[in-house]
């Protein structure tokens, strides 16, 4: 990781919006059928915290960049600061499932790959369906 980032918050926010969608766009009917867009919302946030980690380690900047991508994507819902706050929280308690997916995250920013995403979707079935 890098402190700063040659990209602006603006090419970030694309970026993480166009490999969002990529892989959004690249999820089996199944897999989308059976996920609430609630969960939809929670495990892209956090592939993006993630994404967003692999770009910069300042913390300041990771969080302005999460609440515009929220602020921008999602209008109704969690507000973006209550979203940060659980991130934060979910980043501090050590959560695997939080923690597997902004890995896949970071692995997305760094790598340019288009199918974690999809192994996200998998992840929150298994989970939902085992609890």
């Amino acid at each position: 990781m890098t402190s700063g980032s040659s990209k602006t918050d603006s090419e970030a926010y694309e970026l993480a919006s166009r490999t969002a969608d990529a892989q959004r766009a690249k999820l089996p009917d199944w897999q989308r059928n059976q996920i609430s867009d609630a969960d939809m919302q929670t495990g892209e946030t956090w592939f993006v915290w993630g994404f967003y980690g692999a770009m910069t380690d300042d913390i300041e900047r990771r969080r302005r960049l999460l609440v515009a991508y929220v602020n921008n994507r999602y209008t109704d819902g969690k507000s973006s600061e209550q979203l940060f706050d659980e991130i934060s929280k979910a980043a501090q308690e050590g959560n695997r499932l939080f923690d597997a997916i902004a890995a896949a995250g970071g692995q997305a920013y760094r790598e340019g790959g288009d199918g974690h995403l999809a192994n996200i979707a998998t992840i929150f079935l298994n989970v939902s369906r085992n609890h």
